[in-house]
């Protein structure tokens, strides 16, 4: 999906009255790079298909990372 400035796009976003924070929708496609290891759910970093444990930009840590590379992985592999 497109990007901005190498962050992803949010179809829709608020700040919720009640805690402040930014809540926001993302297309299937962008929130699966999020979920794989591929974006940032903080900051919405777009990290160009490299997968990372640790967001470069605002310093997220993902849960549990290891768990659902080798799926998204072998999912997309050529062989």
């Amino acid at each position: 999906m497109p990007t901005k400035n190498g962050a992803l796009v949010a179809t829709w976003s608020r700040q919720n009255p009640e805690t402040g924070e930014i809540e926001f929708a993302l297309e299937k496609e962008d929130f699966e790079k999020v979920l794989q290891g591929y974006a940032c759910g903080t900051c919405l970093a777009d990290y160009g298909g490299v997968y990372l444990k640790k967001c470069p930009v605002c310093g997220e840590d993902r849960v549990q990372s290891e768990l659902v590379v080798p799926q998204w992985w072998t999912e997309r592999s050529i062989i």
